[in-house]
């Protein structure tokens, strides 16, 4: 995340504020739905001109060339309004500029950590679990729409699932279960960006109810029904396991998951295959 300000000129005199500001929103509203730019934004009059603050999602999310047709058509009024284009300057240091794209990876994930989301990006490599800013990836600007507001309704649903009370079990088939509405969304999601890049990607499926361990490893994909346990080298007890080596991963159905995090048989049927015994 660059943290970025965004300098749009005067409003000329006879032009509100207002109207500028206006202009200003639906502008950076239409970067953020593009995955150039994330969280919070301000706009603020200084010294006679329009400025606004913004967490950008790479070193070269202000390029035309990534901007939507929305992003675009509002980068034209912006321009005839103010009689130039808005000028960008960051003081990131060097490291801030590394970019990360899709290419070599052995495979991509949307990765569901929610507690920032509101300030990073859904995709990751498989290898390094460095995030991809979505604007970078050439899925149409539809997609990359649908993205962002998958995005904040899985967020939503997260933090529903944590503070709930009585929705949480019904919330949490929805984060669980991979044809839930929230997870097909997320999965065809997946698959525009997987044809775009032609880099497997995959879904991460909540696990968080689920059987002993030696039960638990034997679980079969609840999409194919198949075995998907990903066989490693043991660590040391207390060696640190990086979230992409996942447990499971079918490569088949696009899916990839997690041991249990709680040993529950209730509600350990939740995201398994569906059989008449777990209905």
């Amino acid at each position: 995340m660059i943290f970025y300000q965004i300098s749009f000129g005067p409003y000329c005199k006879g032009k509100y504020y207002d109207e500028a500001e206006n202009l200003i929103h639906e502008y950076l509203s239409s970067l953020l739905h593009n995955g150039q730019i994330a969280g919070h934004y301000t706009i603020v009059p200084w010294n006679g001109e329009v400025v606004a603050y913004v967490n950008a999602q790479g070193c070269d999310a202000n390029l035309l060339k990534y901007h939507s047709q929305w992003g675009k058509d509002d980068f034209h009024k912006i321009n005839e309004f103010f009689g130039q284009v808005p000028v960008w300057k960051c003081n990131e240091d060097f490291l801030s500029k590394r970019k990360t794209n899709w290419k070599n990876a052995p495979f991509l994930y949307f990765t569901t950590d929610f507690f920032e989301s509101d300030l990073l990006s859904l995709l990751a490599r498989g290898d390094t679990a460095d995030l991809i800013s979505l604007y970078r990836v050439p899925i149409p600007d539809q997609a990359r729409e649908d993205a962002y507001f998958w995005q904040a309704k899985y967020r939503s649903l997260y933090k529903v699932w944590l503070d709930s009370g009585d929705l949480e079990m019904q919330v949490y088939r929805l984060l669980a279960e991979p044809d839930s509405k929230c997870s097909k969304c997320g999965r065809e999601l997946c698959l525009a960006i997987e044809k775009a890049t032609g880099v497997p990607t995959y879904y991460y499926l909540m696990r968080y109810h689920g059987r002993e361990y030696a039960d638990e490893k034997k679980r079969l994909c609840p999409g194919c029904g198949k075995s998907w346990f990903v066989k490693r080298p043991e660590k040391k007890e207390d060696a640190h396991t990086p979230f992409w080596e996942f447990d499971f991963q079918c490569k088949k159905c696009r899916l990839v998951s997690h041991i249990a995090c709680d040993v529950n048989l209730r509600y350990a049927k939740i995201g398994e295959p569906k059989t008449k015994h777990n209905k």
